[in-house]
């Protein structure tokens, strides 16, 4: 083991244990942030695989110059607001206790949304001609859907989210509670047979983000508990497009260095060290930018100019990877990628900024719609080692959904 790693190591294990300080806030974004990074490096630095290499110096200045520019953002909106008085979380979840809702324009909203989401799933279904979870080759999850369709596909993280919202305040109306339940219930099995992995990560991250902040039910150890649940059940999901021969596969794929009796831990650990390793790749090797057409990859394909425009431009889709099977390059490299050294010190900084200045806005106003947004926020930072979600239309598309939502949700007068 290398020190790089010992030290990510001992980093990570001492925030892990400052999670359990009395008061401290778990969620807060540096702390989380430095506990992803820290595991990826710290996980990266053990090259477990023959495709990792020894980074250049000017690949490492530039990942510590991206960690460090998020960090300083989140600190310098730390300082903006360290003479504001804070709200305790033990009073948020006081007001919650006695809080209520729109409860007719919250479950209007969840049954046009499930309306919506069985359409486009069942037209998708009868164009395409097969389920992922049935296909012969469930891999292809990624080709299964159809423009406009195959974005309303992609509803369950907020139609979940939002029926547990209706669920958690709604403590009297039992026939409207078992309806949400039911469509709950067909939305979460439906959606598993697509096995879409991180709908369901965001789903879960977003519920136990409002359930800490909004009662008392949510410890430190349940939360623990529920990211342990969560990679259960992203592994689970993996099981479905997997087998012990497809295991083995991956990891001849991966060329590892260990024995193959521990195929099963190929594929979890290269979702970490290949983004890292093909970041540090890109940035030694990547000449030439292309100014925003990653960065905002969702309007291009929101408005239908993203094939066109990166056929013109001759854009390359996975620029200098190590290897096809791993095409991943974390977060922050579509920054370099646009606009490079500069773009890789400013937009990190902007979103550390942006992320800590709704944390401090939900600590200072708590509301639904604060925590909500936080909750979409934190998400992103949590994958910020794997990808860059606020590039991903559909991502975009439940965010604004959420908080269009979550906006019209206030005491009811």
């Amino acid at each position: 083991m290398s020190w790089i790693s010992i030290i990510c190591f001992s980093a990570f294990f001492l925030l892990l244990i400052s999670l359990f300080n009395k008061g401290t806030d778990i969620f807060a974004p540096a702390r989380i942030f430095l506990l992803v990074w820290t595991l990826a490096i710290g996980l990266t630095e053990l090259k477990l695989s023959r495709f990792q290499f020894e980074w250049s110096s000017w690949s490492w200045m530039i990942l510590l110059l991206t960690l460090f520019s998020f960090l300083i953002g989140v600190f310098v909106v730390y300082v903006i607001n360290s003479d504001k008085k804070l709200i305790p979380i033990k009073a948020t979840r006081e007001y919650f206790k006695s809080f209520e809702i729109d409860y007719h324009y919250l479950y209007k909203s969840i049954n046009l949304l499930f309306v919506l989401y069985i359409i486009s799933y069942l037209a998708s279904f009868i164009i395409i001609g097969y389920l992922p979870i049935f296909a012969s080759r469930p891999e292809i999850r990624s080709q299964w859907g159809i423009f406009g369709f195959g974005l309303l596909t992609h509803l369950p993280p907020t139609l979940l989210y939002l029926s547990t919202l209706f669920l958690f305040f709604n403590r009297n109306d039992k026939e409207k509670k078992i309806i949400i339940l039911f469509m709950s219930v067909v939305t979460f099995a439906t959606h598993l047979f697509l096995l879409h992995r991180f709908d369901f990560f965001l789903w879960i991250i977003l519920t136990i983000v409002f359930l800490y902040y909004a009662s008392d039910k949510i410890k430190t150890r349940y939360v623990l508990f529920f990211i342990i649940f969560v990679i259960g059940l992203m592994y689970g999901i993996s099981l479905f497009r997997t087998s012990k021969f497809i295991a083995d596969v991956i990891y001849y794929l991966g060329d590892m260095k260990y024995s193959i009796k521990y195929a099963i831990f190929t594929e979890p650990y290269m979702y970490f060290a290949m983004n890292l390793e093909n970041f540090s790749n890109g940035v030694d090797k990547l000449k030439v930018f292309d100014y925003g057409v990653h960065t905002f990859d969702f309007l291009l394909a929101l408005t239908g100019l993203k094939y066109p425009l990166a056929e013109y431009l001759k854009v390359k889709e996975f620029p200098h990877m190590i290897t096809n099977n791993f095409n991943t390059y974390t977060m922050f490299y579509i920054y370099y990628r646009d606009f490079g050294v500069v773009g890789i010190t400013l937009l990190p900084f902007i979103l550390g900024s942006i992320v800590s200045s709704f944390y401090f806005s939900m600590r200072r106003f708590p509301s639904i719609f604060s925590i909500s947004i936080y909750g979409l926020l934190l998400f992103v930072v949590l994958l910020s080692f794997f990808v860059n979600m606020l590039a991903w239309l559909h991502f975009v598309f439940n965010l604004s959904i959420i908080l269009l939502i979550t906006r019209r949700l206030g005491e009811k007068e």
